[in-house]
């Protein structure tokens, strides 16, 4: 049996989190549209924001799927996520009773919740950046020592 890395574990989890919500998103995106028409910020730039984030979320998976790619999807999961995780301080500093955007079952999160889930899963990006980093230098030393 093979073992699976660090790096490539956090790649997994992160394609199934961001496949599935770019898929809910994509699914219900009239609906998805509309909570972000009434979103601070984004008002009537939500029709574009409401393509642009799940086709943003597919293009990750898809560099998330390769190991030639990996490290780029991992920057990138890991640009997505303080984007978001900065909209949900934002929403909640904001207050009132504002809706998630979110896919699926993110979505039923409260944002503090959400707030914590975003943070959890950051320091797991940087986690898997770190050691997918690790894995390339060491297969780099591999391969210079194998000559």
């Amino acid at each position: 049996m093979r073992h699976l890395s660090a790096a490539s574990f956090v790649s997994v989890f992160l394609l199934f989190l961001f496949g599935y919500t770019a898929f809910s998103k994509l699914y219900a995106l009239r609906h998805f549209a509309d909570v972000l028409w009434q979103a601070p910020l984004i008002g009537r730039g939500a029709d574009a924001v409401a393509w642009t984030v799940p086709l943003t979320e597919l293009a990750v998976v898809l560099l998330l799927l390769f190991s030639c790619t990996r490290l780029y999807g991992l920057y990138c999961s890991l640009f997505l996520l303080c984007v978001f995780t900065g909209y949900i301080a934002y929403m909640l500093l904001a207050g009132g009773a504002l809706p998630c955007q979110c896919g699926g079952v993110i979505g039923a999160m409260g944002w503090k919740t959400h707030l914590v889930f975003n943070g959890v899963v950051t320091g797991l990006t940087v986690y898997g950046i770190g050691r997918e980093k690790a894995g390339r230098a060491a297969a780099s030393n591999q391969s210079t020592c194998m000559r």
